[in-house]
């Protein structure tokens, strides 16, 4: 039950990141937060510290857990809140809100906020423990579509309950191309469009794909980052 849970919600996760910047699992450079950030900004989440349930990942071989929580509190709410806690490698865009904190030596807490569409229901918190610096990875992992041309792997995330996402940066094509590209990569392989395309509002492009044995999910952006996100259907 908790991992069919899961993957419902990490779907509707990356469907609404389809209207957002990419999550990239890999640390980013800096420290955060201030004295005591890690607790102020508890304070700031109710709900985070009650774990509905948990997922042994990896990223670029490095194991870890991720946790997902509920957060009752709006999001045109908290994002003031987070703001004023001067928290470094704070964003947001399109509903998703991302920072991190310190955890100790050579250690990052990452957390991931998304709001819902109903913005009387609950925020989904992702949250997990990472080193500053992973593991370098090269392999591109075949279960996800071509990498873009000239872009560079960032990161790649297995999921303990099945499912691989990739990541990457500096895509050498336009959102709109690419998109042409793994669509008609996909659609060669017999795989259906759930919803045509996604225009999100940073500009880029993305879509979900299936068939009967897997779901598809891709994103790109103006930036040259995107990912992908592959898991069989049970």
């Amino acid at each position: 039950m908790r991992i069919k849970l899961f993957l419902v919600l990490f779907a509707a996760a990356l469907g609404m990141a389809l209207n957002a910047e990419v999550y990239w699992l890999g640390p980013r450079r800096g420290s955060s937060g201030p004295g005591g950030g890690a607790g102020n900004v508890a304070a700031l989440l109710p709900g985070a510290e009650k774990v509905l349930f948990t997922e042994k990942i990896t990223v670029n071989g490095f194991p870890c857990t991720m946790e997902v929580s509920a957060v009752k509190v709006p999001m045109d709410e908290l994002l003031p809140l987070l703001r004023k806690s001067k928290l470094e490698n704070l964003s947001y865009s399109g509903g998703t809100v991302r920072f991190q904190l310190p955890a100790g030596e050579k250690m990052k807490e990452r957390f991931l906020l998304i709001a819902p569409r109903d913005p009387r229901k609950p925020l989904t918190c992702f949250r997990m423990l990472v080193p500053e610096k992973l593991p370098a990875v090269s392999h591109w992992p075949a279960e996800l579509p071509a990498l873009p041309p000239g872009a560079e792997i960032t990161a790649v995330t297995r999921f303990g309950s099945g499912g691989v996402c990739g990541e990457f940066r500096n895509a050498q094509e336009p959102p709109y191309v690419l998109l042409r590209r793994v669509d008609s990569e996909l659609r060669g392989k017999k795989m259906f469009c759930a919803d045509n395309e996604v225009t999100q509002t940073s500009g880029g492009r993305g879509g979900i794909y299936f068939d009967r044995e897997r779901i598809v999910w891709v994103t790109f952006h103006e930036s040259g980052a995107g990912s992908f996100f592959s898991r069989r259907r049970k």
